[in-house]
């Protein structure tokens, strides 16, 4: 997932084995959040559903910044929201109002998968890699 501010950014990436030894969250604890849909839609309705939930998180008071999402191979990405301040529960809850099937949470030592509906979850360490300054 990459996270870009003014402030700086960066990627996290997760890892099988070891990650960061003396974790340091740039960011504090958060999860990551979307409203886009797993299968492609087209780019005006993806874009309307994130503008949903930009309104969503502001009406509730909950802070967050742009994220993007992809996978490993970086053949799909998804823009996405990180949010703060929600525990794993609320953050499950978030998802499934969105139709979501699983949020990301990252906190300490540990991100972490969460399914959105029961308790599925998988754990690994992270390695988070900054953004080169200009």
């Amino acid at each position: 997932v990459r996270f870009d501010t003014a402030e700086g950014g960066g990627v996290v990436r997760p890892v099988d084995a070891g990650g960061q030894r003396e974790p340091h969250l740039p960011f504090g604890p958060l999860h990551v959040v979307t409203a886009i849909q797993p299968d492609p839609e087209p780019g005006s309705v993806s874009h309307a559903r994130m503008l949903v939930l930009d309104r969503y998180l502001h009406t509730a008071g909950i802070r967050s910044i742009p994220a993007v999402g992809s996978s490993f191979t970086g053949d799909h990405s998804e823009d996405s929201r990180a949010v703060f301040g929600l525990t794993d529960h609320q953050a499950r809850d978030l998802g499934t109002v969105f139709g979501q099937v699983a949020v990301f949470a990252w906190s300490g030592p540990a991100w972490s998968l969460l399914a959105c509906v029961g308790e599925r979850h998988s754990r690994r360490g992270w390695r988070w890699e900054p953004s080169r300054s200009t």
